[in-house]
């Protein structure tokens, strides 16, 4: 299931957050702020990524996020700390 925590703060490498009622701890690294004109994906079905090209793995269900266009089927797109191309028809809009 996915999340969208409304308030977060950062104290080192570790995060806290408000989701609804819950308050909690995360690490950084699963932390991404999303800017105006960014959209969120989730992937549908798990992509294996050639570096050599460009692209990253993406796992089913994995969150990504991404504020540029499709080109030839590919959209770039960051998860935590790997950016790259992945192919559109494994992702969904969220």
């Amino acid at each position: 299931m996915f999340w969208q925590c409304r308030r977060w703060s950062c104290v080192g490498p570790i995060k806290s957050g408000v989701i609804e009622d819950r308050i909690g701890f995360f690490p950084a690294a699963f932390a991404h702020q999303v800017k105006a004109g960014d959209r969120v994906f989730r992937c549908h079905r798990t992509f294996i990524g050639c570096k050599e090209q460009g692209q990253i793995t993406l796992k089913e269900g994995q969150i990504c996020v991404s504020g540029e266009d499709e080109h030839s089927g590919f959209i770039r797109v960051a998860s935590g700390k790997k950016r790259g191309y992945v192919p559109c028809d494994v992702l969904e809009n969220i």
